[in-house]
């Protein structure tokens, strides 16, 4: 139920009346319970704070358990026994704002300024109004709101939620004060003990230190423990996750398997180990997640105070739930955990983590996926954003996402061009609110798949139309200098221009690309690269921004390395740009798209974007002479990534079809974690022993290292 305050009319609507006015001399009280305890005599404050904010006038608070009649009375109390978790309603001349809990009540509290006055959160937290104090507030005759949320533990993990101030505002929960132990830190809870091997798995009959075994009784009264001691020193921390290590080793010694775990599934010994937690601890709730080694449902059953978070990790891919192929076993996963536990939540995704500044405008696929979360009995959804890192519109996101938590039924377009207006100058917040839902719907019709770490080629195909991008960054761009001291303008700033420059490399030569081909075949870098990558060194320093993904890449390397290829690029002669050619090797079955090594484009040290990867064979590449006839040499780029296992290769050979040896060069091996190397070799001439045949062929040897070990090319080309 929504209702609107009218405020400073001329005139009162019959069906509401004068909570507040400065001209009629109204001014109501606040009562609170004679025995209210301190976090309700705070709940009051803070009903005064923003009154005075708002309107200037000082509220006086009265501790009574009656009302004097002479005056109109906000009532302010706690009752543990309402079906609700909070309601607002109108009792004869008085209001009445009620709380299942203190934290409801604040709830509550901060719901009445955002349904009936004009406060906005901005205006709270800078502690100055926007527009003039209000003189007046009208409230409806017929006030009566009860509220309950669709899921009782609600948390967008982006930093914007770290403030309390904003969780108070939005009605959100924050795991540093709820949780003792949280995600995949048993290992911290251990580290420095002195414990036998056994408390780790058994796999292939060895003890492995990689992975617990939750069976193991030493184990387990360690960690009991521990969390007894969590516990005692903060009582608020009554939320436990038990999770396994982070991959997918099962223990399999005699008493694991005794309690039902198979090769694939540790669930059994898990949910065992939990279980005697939650005998001991009856009062703490404990989690574990199904994910990597929780496979199925144990077939004992477990007690009350246990719950489950289900991944969305392999499913999310930007497009509903229920409109993809994973949408069945989904909810037959999510009825089956909910059919064994109470507590069932969903582990979900908000931004692509491999680029903080893509919008990855999910809004619309949250609400669908929100619904159908509700639909299914889920209890809590967390929100895994770009935590402490800043991510494009974080502000906006966390606070649509706390709402759509809350009541997954809100309009998401109203929302949103709320969240600009109060946020931003009015042909600011228009800009933005345009462009924002633009790139939903974009989003959301789109059947493209996105998932939540991609390159910014596959965001382009899904909802970054170039042309509507570079257009609303021209628009954005003339309200800089006005801006030019906001930070949060500034972060924006730093985000548009770091997509508008990576836009540009997906794009190579073309309309919207980085360069040009000439007609003498030489690459022509566009003097606005120079531009914008003196803009998003000047935005990010001003803005105090200085990674971009999840694995913290810089963005001073990021423009260093920018620098670097278009000094290499300039005037570069470039023959083999689009011209035919074959792959005679295998290609992965995700990198289909060989015509990458030609297209004009260029990659970083981000794997994903621009670059071909070659896995389980060498890259063979077969060359028509005549396309490339005026070619003196072969220039080739390369990524080294250790942690994605990527390396540069071993050597470059030039051979001719029956793969007689033209030319050969060896790379050296590196020492280089994360980095690129261009190397060149000189193609035969007509003068050499063995002159370039009509067709040839270019063998670039993967590493010879053992183990998983990838390949990564991007532009192939002839100068």
């Amino acid at each position: 139920m929504l209702f609107f305050s009218i405020i400073n009319s001329c005139a009162q609507d019959k069906n509401e009346f004068t909570f507040y006015s400065s001209e009629k001399k109204i001014v109501p009280r606040i009562s609170i319970p004679l025995n209210a305890d301190a976090e309700t005599t705070l709940a009051a404050g803070e009903f005064v704070k923003n009154f005075k904010l708002l309107t200037q006038e000082t509220l006086v608070v009265e501790r009574s358990n009656g009302l004097n009649q002479n005056y109109t009375y906000v009532v302010l109390s706690v009752n543990p026994t309402q079906k609700d978790n909070y309601c607002i309603y109108k009792k004869e001349k008085n209001i009445i704002i009620q709380g299942s809990s203190n934290e409801n009540l604040g709830f509550a509290i901060q719901e009445f300024f955002k349904k009936f006055t004009l406060l906005s959160f901005p205006e709270k937290i800078n502690q100055s109004l926007q527009n003039e104090i209000q003189t007046e507030v009208m409230i409806p005759n017929e006030l009566s709101i009860c509220s309950t949320p669709d899921f009782e533990y609600r948390e967008p993990y982006f930093s914007p939620n770290f403030d309390a101030e904003f969780r108070i505002w939005n009605k959100t929960n924050y795991l540093e004060l709820e949780w003792g132990l949280w995600g995949h830190n048993l290992p911290k809870l251990i580290k420095g003990a002195q414990l036998p091997e056994t408390i780790f798995a058994e796999v292939d009959k060895e003890r492995n230190e990689e992975q617990f075994c939750f069976t193991s009784e030493i184990f387990f009264e360690f960690v009991n423990d521990k969390i007894k001691d969590i516990h005692e020193n903060d009582a608020v921390l009554k939320k436990f996750m038990i999770l396994p290590n982070d991959n997918e080793m099962v223990c399999t010694c005699s008493t694991c398997k005794a309690v039902g775990n198979t090769t694939k599934d540790a669930a059994p010994a898990v949910f065992t180990f939990m279980n005697k937690l939650a005998k001991n601890h009856p009062k703490l709730l404990f989690f574990t997640a199904a994910y990597n080694s929780v496979k199925e449902v144990p077939k004992f059953k477990a007690s009350e105070n246990l719950g489950v978070f289900y991944s969305t990790i392999n499913i999310q891919k930007g497009i509903p739930i229920e409109r993809t192929k994973n949408f069945e076993k989904f909810e037959s996963d999510i009825k089956k955990w909910k059919n064994y536990i109470n507590n069932v939540y969903v582990w979900d995704y908000g931004v692509n983590f491999d680029n903080y500044f893509g919008l990855y405008p999910s809004l619309k696929v949250n609400q669908d996926n929100f619904k159908l979360y509700k639909k299914l009995g889920v209890n809590g959804v967390f929100m895994h954003g770009s935590e402490y890192n800043y991510s494009t519109l974080e502000d906006m996101k966390t606070t649509i996402i706390a709402n759509l938590l809350w009541d997954t039924s809100i309009n998401l377009d109203a929302e949103i061009n709320k969240y600009f207006t109060s946020k931003y100058p009015p042909k600011l917040a228009d800009i933005l609110t345009n462009y924002y839902l633009f790139t939903e719907s974009s989003f959301y019709t789109s059947k493209k798949e996105l998932g939540i770490y991609s390159g910014i080629n596959k965001s382009v195909r899904k909802y970054l139309d170039p042309k509507v991008f570079f257009s609303f960054y021209k628009e954005f761009d003339t309200h800089t200098q006005n801006n030019k001291y906001d930070k949060d303008f500034l972060k924006l700033a730093t985000a548009f221009t770091f997509l508008k420059l990576e836009i540009m490399r997906d794009a190579g030569f073309s309309e919207y690309g980085f360069a040009s081909l000439n007609g003498n075949d030489e690459i022509i870098v566009k003097n606005e690269i120079g531009t914008l990558l003196d803009k998003l060194l000047i935005y990010s320093k001003s803005a105090d921004i200085k990674t971009y993904n999840e694995v913290k890449y810089t963005l001073e390397d990021y423009i260093n390395s920018w620098k670097q290829t278009i000094f290499r690029y300039h005037k570069r002669k470039h023959y083999f740009y689009k011209k035919s050619f074959k792959v005679l090797s295998n290609l992965d079955e995700d990198y289909q798209n060989f015509k990458i090594l030609n297209d004009g484009t260029f990659g970083l040290r981000d794997y994903n974007t621009n670059w071909h990867l070659t896995s389980t064979d060498n890259l063979i590449l077969e060359i028509e002479k005549s396309s490339i006839s005026k070619a003196k040499k072969i220039t080739f780029s390369f990524l080294q990534d250790k942690k994605h296992k990527i390396y540069y290769p071993s050597f470059i050979e030039i051979v001719d079809m029956n793969n007689k040896l033209l030319k050969k060069i060896s790379v050296p091996t590196s020492e280089d974690v994360l980095n690129t190397k261009e190397i060149s070799i000189d193609l035969p001439s007509d003068y050499d022993k063995l002159p370039l045949p009509e067709y040839f062929k270019i063998v670039i040897k993967r590493a010879e290292i053992s183990g998983k070990n990838a390949l990564a090319c991007d532009e192939v080309i002839f100068n």
